[in-house]
Parts: structure tokens; C-alpha cells; sequence
């Protein structure tokens, strides 16, 4: 005879039910909550996966400031083993009248010895091998976060609204969302001498059961499928474009092409730091502000003014993130710079993370970015004229951008782009969305002048904001955020020629929501797709390796991406790109056609999806049904 579970009712009534059909539907819900769970450990740290966290360094003195009482009294209470004991003993299941409960021990046990209790056994047994093992290693992994780091992001707005979204579907015993629950077990798993883990977290979840809302983390896991799907059907398309795009094209011939992969180009350069302080930054509530931009510059040693390539970085990043592709491009004749973006930098989030401040990012940003570049290029064309170093050096005349993420954004902005308010009130009516966390970033622009008595206006103000700078000839976007910043009003004003890249697996910035449909609005006519089928937000980025940032598809069997060999060719592209469209350099043309894009993916082990146009209406489609599920 089959053993049976209860269903419990409000009434207190209890029914019978077949425990093997039963439990098959709740190992599926332990799968996708466990998944759900480490997605938001992730997710918070990803948010941050830019920083280099060996950079940050916390003083005594940081770590008093802005750090909420209760968490340096924990710290006190666990070192001196006085902390009473705290925990969920049971998950519990909910959808509809249905509820099923797991206890935590058994997870612990599992975890710690590899055990599988009957109970948990009758669940993982509808799991797939590799799911079950990886299970293990989810539960024990430990995030390198210290609880000033965690804490301190979990009070900023972008953490409150993630936590938000989160305690909708991890709630208290109650019922009520999770919010504060979560906040004050992640924070508390980060004190405990254990670390920052999903068991240790369990154990400080302060309410007896941690129930799941089950029918909304389904409804969140069939978007995230949906999206998966969607974003796969595209890929499809876009192979089939490619193909049918190479089939018009004249061969290449590879062999007679100038050589890009794994060698420096023909110019030595030299690299100076300088330091642009604008004092006259005004804000858009028309307060003067003071602005310091630290500036690398990599400098050919030309006979003839160069081209100029900013590189902007992204969110928690720096001047070294890209600095092998800054060394690189020097190589070849362009005079590489490289601004620090004060207010959005490792600076900025290690102020935050150590108490000195309680934001991820100023909101500014997203006009100082842009207004930083054209600062700089504003110096450097006086300093043309008068330093000696970069006296006939320079062409500023001649400029190309290239941007990661917040940079991406940064680029096509400059490149003539325009905040979509409109398009932004459409999408930024939740606290977050959990399938596309870029729109934490994006929505940010609401913010901008909440304060002021004239909101209204300053929001119609940079509606009509042209940050456009004229030198900029091309530009590079890789993982840039699009869909609501922009939209599609925003970016069909870009006339010159524009390259976005992006990659499948990016979860942050997902591809089919901000690249490619992002490349579907572009009007003008050179324009470029990229996606990597294995890509993430962080792969191209240097130095990325020193950051803990595990996998956010523990559950799909993901593996076998080559950030090394992504960068090289990154390298050969963006190098091309411009010696095309700043250099005027037609022989390397060839680089950026489609048939020499699949011909060298043939033998790669990471292919790249590539083409210059889609199909009419594609992927608009796609993307209402993911939007709509």
C-alpha cells in the first residue's frame, strides 16, 4: 500500500492524496525553489559582479559608519556564543489549498554527511543525478562577502527592491512577504563563522517554516523558461539570418587578411594617468557640482594624429577592466582612453560596501556618464595644442566608444541616443523584475529630481536631454542596458555606425530583452549583432576570475565557456570595427562581414550568432509573449 500525505485545508479538514504523484510535482517545486533561492544569492552578488573585491579594503573606521546597530550586536552575540538559537526548521510548500513541508534537517544532513533521508529521498528521486550532486554543493557554497558588504547593499534601494521581490515568493510563517526575514538571514549567515551559505541562511531565517509561495515561484520560473525559450528561437532565427546574409556575400579569402588573433600591432605606445577635474558640472536642478575623471591614456607612437577609442566601463568597475583591450588597440595606432566614471565605479561600491555610502550608484549617472567622455575629449583637443606629449598625437575629430553594460548604455548615448521617460513609466511600475535585473539600473531615471519641487519638469527635461557628441564616428555597446532607458524612440535617432553585442547566458542584462531586440530599433544603416551562445555579463571583463561569482544555472548543466578565447576574438572585432569606420581602413571590411563571422566560428568551441539585419517585425513577437506570460 502507498503511503499517504496530508493536504492541509483552512477548515482543518484532511483529505488523502497518491504521495508518488504528489511528491513528483514537489521535487520539481524543490528543484525550482532551490534554483530560485541561489539565483537571488547570485543575483545580489552579480549586482555587484563588476567590483573587484580584492580592491576594497575595510578600515575599523568604515565599518562604523551606516551599518544598521542590530548587526554589530549579532557580531558581538556569535563571537561570544550568546546568540540563541534561530532558524527555520521547515520549507514549506503552498499552492492553492495544497501544502507539503520539508524539514531542514534533512537538507543539513544531506549537505554535511550525503546522506538522504527517506523523506527527502522521495522527492530526489525525480531528479536528474547531476541535479541531486549539485544540490549538495548549492546548499554548502560559500559567498566570500563580508556582513558589512551584504548588509550594506541589502539597505541600499536596489537591494530593498531585489528583497522585495524576493519575500513575495520566500515568505514568513505568516504568510507576510519575506523581506525582512531575508535580509536579516543573509546578513546573519554572513556573520556566523560558517559564511555566507544557502544552509546557513536557512538557519538564521528567523521565523519557524520558510513558506513558498508556490504559485507565484512557478509563474516566476515559467517566465524565466519562457524567456530561455524565447531567447533560443531567436538565436534560431538569427542563425538562419546569418546564413542567408553570407550567402550574398563575396567569399573571404583568410588567408590573404591582415593578422588580428594573439598578436599586438605594429606601434609601440606609451600609458599616462591623468587626472580631469571639471568644476562646472551642472546638475539638472542647476546646482554646480565638481567632478574628478581619472583618465588612463595609451598613446602610439605615430607619425600621423590617431583615432581615438574611449572605453567606458560598467557598474562597480574600473580603469583596469579592459586595459588588455586598451594595450591592444594602442597597438594597432589608436589612442586608447580610458575615463573612471566618479559616482558608478569600484570606488563608488567600495564606499558603499564599507559604509561610506548607502547607494549602488549615484542616479546622476546616467547623465554624468556620457557628460564625462565629453569632458575629457573636450581636454584633450586644448591639450592637442599645447602638450607636448599629445601635440600632433591625437585626432579627437575621430572618435570611437566602446562600453560594457552602464558603459553600453554610455556609448549609444553618446552615439545620439535619448532617455525614453515614456517608455520607462510603461516599465518600471514594480519594485523589480526578477527575469531582467537590469531594470533596477533603468528605472533609476524616475528617481532623478524626486526631491525637487519641480520633478515634473526636470523628468520632461531629460526626456528632450541630447547628450550626443559629434566626434563620436562609431561605437561599440557590449551588454548594454536598452529596453526602457531607451527603447525603441531612444535608439532609432543613432545614425552612425553601432555594434552591439550580448550573451545568451547573461543574466543581468538578458540578451533577447536588451540586445537583440535593442538592435531591432537601430535605424541607421551600418549596424552589427553579436551573441555568444555560452556568454555572460562579466566574461569579457578582466580580472572578473578574483571575484566570486558562481554559476546561476546550477540546475541546467551549463559548462565549458572560454572567457580567454572571448576576449581574443573581442579583441579582433573591435579592432577591425574601428580601423574600418574611424581609421578608414577598408581591407579589414572583411572582418565584419557575415561569411567570415561563421567561417571562423566553424571550428570554435564557443559559437557567436552574427549578422547585420533581421527579419521585418523579428523579435518583437518573441518578446511581447515573454513580457506577457
Amino acid at each position: 500500500m502507498k503511503q499517504t500525505s496530508q493536504i492541509l485545508f483552512p477548515s482543518s479538514l484532511f483529505l488523502e492524496s497518491d504521495e508518488d504523484a504528489f511528491s513528483e510535482g514537489v521535487a520539481a517545486g524543490i528543484a525550482l525553489k532551490l534554483d530560485f533561492q541561489y539565483h537571488f544569492y547570485t543575483s545580489t552578488i552579480r549586482a555587484l559582479e563588476d567590483i573587484n573585491f580584492s580592491k576594497i579594503i575595510y578600515s575599523d573606521d568604515a565599518m562604523k559608519l551606516k551599518i544598521p546597530s542590530w548587526v554589530g550586536i549579532t557580531i558581538g552575540l556569535l563571537s561570544m556564543g550568546m546568540m540563541p538559537a534561530l532558524g527555520a526548521e521547515q520549507i514549506k510548500f503552498s499552492y492553492s489549498l495544497l501544502e507539503f513541508s520539508l524539514p531542514v534537517t534533512d537538507l543539513k544532513t544531506y549537505a554535511q554527511e550525503g546522506k538522504i533521508s527517506s523523506q527527502l529521498a522521495s522527492y530526489t528521486k525525480h531528479l536528474k543525478p547531476e541535479d541531486v550532486a549539485q544540490l549538495r554543493q548549492v546548499l554548502t557554497e560559500k559567498q566570500k562577502l563580508s556582513p558589512v558588504a551584504v548588509s550594506q547593499f541589502l539597505y541600499s534601494k536596489i537591494g530593498e527592491s531585489m528583497l522585495k521581490s524576493a519575500g513575495e515568493l520566500i515568505q514568513t510563517d505568516s504568510g507576510q512577504n519575506g523581506f525582512y526575514a531575508i535580509r536579516a538571514a543573509l546578513i546573519l549567515a554572513a556573520v556566523d563563522p560558517g559564511g555566507l551559505t544557502l544552509l546557513n541562511t536557512m538557519r538564521y531565517f528567523p521565523s519557524q517554516n520558510i513558506r513558498i509561495n508556490t504559485e507565484n515561484l512557478l509563474a516566476l520560473m515559467n517566465k524565466l523558461s519562457t524567456l530561455k525559450k524565447e531567447t533560443n528561437q531567436a538565436l534560431s532565427v538569427i542563425d538562419q539570418q546569418s546564413t542567408t546574409e553570407a550567402s550574398t556575400e563575396p567569399p573571404v579569402n583568410i588567408s590573404k587578411l591582415p593578422e588580428l588573433y594573439n598578436k599586438s600591432g605594429p606601434f609601440s605606445w606609451q600609458k599616462r594617468a591623468i587626472a580631469f577635474v571639471d568644476t562646472n558640472r551642472k546638475s539638472l536642478t542647476g546646482s554646480i557640482e565638481t567632478r574628478v575623471i581619472q583618465t588612463d591614456i595609451y598613446l602610439p607612437q605615430s607619425q600621423t594624429p590617431a583615432p581615438v577609442v574611449v572605453i567606458s566601463h560598467g557598474l562597480g568597475s574600473d580603469r583596469d577592466s579592459f586595459a588588455y583591450l586598451a594595450e591592444n588597440l594602442a597597438s594597432y595606432g589608436f589612442a586608447v582612453v580610458v575615463p573612471q566614471h566618479p559616482g558608478s565605479d569600484s570606488l563608488q561600491m567600495q564606499a558603499l560596501l564599507t559604509g561610506k555610502s548607502q547607494q549602488v550608484f549615484a542616479d546622476t549617472e546616467l547623465i554624468d556618464r556620457p557628460l564625462d567622455v565629453t569632458f575629457v575629449l573636450n581636454q584633450l583637443e586644448q591639450r592637442s595644442t599645447s602638450d607636448p606629449w599629445l601635440q600632433g598625437k591625437i585626432n579627437v575629430q575621430q572618435v570611437g566608444v566602446i562600453g560594457q553594460s552602464f558603459g553600453g548604455y554610455t556609448a549609444l548615448v553618446l552615439a545620439g541616443a535619448r532617455i525614453n521617460i515614456n517608455q520607462l513609466h510603461k516599465n518600471c511600475k514594480s519594485e523589480s523584475d526578477p527575469v531582467n535585473m537590469s531594470l533596477l539600473l533603468q528605472c533609476r531615471a524616475l528617481a532623478l529630481g524626486k526631491n525637487s519641487p519641480d520633478y515634473e519638469q526636470i523628468q520632461q527635461n531629460l526626456s528632450n536631454l541630447d547628450l550626443r557628441d559629434r566626434r563620436v564616428k562609431a561605437v561599440i555597446a557590449l551588454n548594454p542596458i536598452t529596453s526602457s532607458i531607451l527603447g525603441q524612440a531612444g535608439l532609432s535617432r543613432i545614425e552612425i555606425p553601432v555594434a552591439i553585442a550580448g550573451g545568451a547566458s547573461d543574466t543581468v542584462t538578458p540578451a533577447l530583452l536588451e540586445q537583440i531586440q535593442a538592435f531591432s530599433w537601430l535605424t541607421t544603416k551600418e549596424k552589427y549583432l553579436g551573441i555568444g551562445d555560452k556568454g555572460t555579463h562579466t566574461d569579457l571583463i578582466a580580472g572578473v576570475s578574483s571575484v566570486v561569482l558562481p554559476s546561476s544555472n546550477r540546475f541546467s548543466g551549463f559548462s565549458g565557456r572560454d572567457p580567454e578565447l572571448g576576449r581574443i576574438h573581442f579583441q579582433a572585432f573591435s579592432t577591425a570595427f574601428m580601423k574600418v569606420y574611424l581609421a578608414h581602413q577598408t581591407e579589414y571590411r572583411p572582418f565584419l562581414s557575415t561569411s567570415y563571422m561563421k567561417k571562423s566560428n566553424r571550428d570554435e568551441p564557443v559559437k557567436v550568432y552574427f549578422v547585420r539585419s533581421l527579419p521585418p517585425g523579428f523579435p518583437q513577437g518573441l518578446v511581447r509573449n515573454t513580457n506577457s506570460v
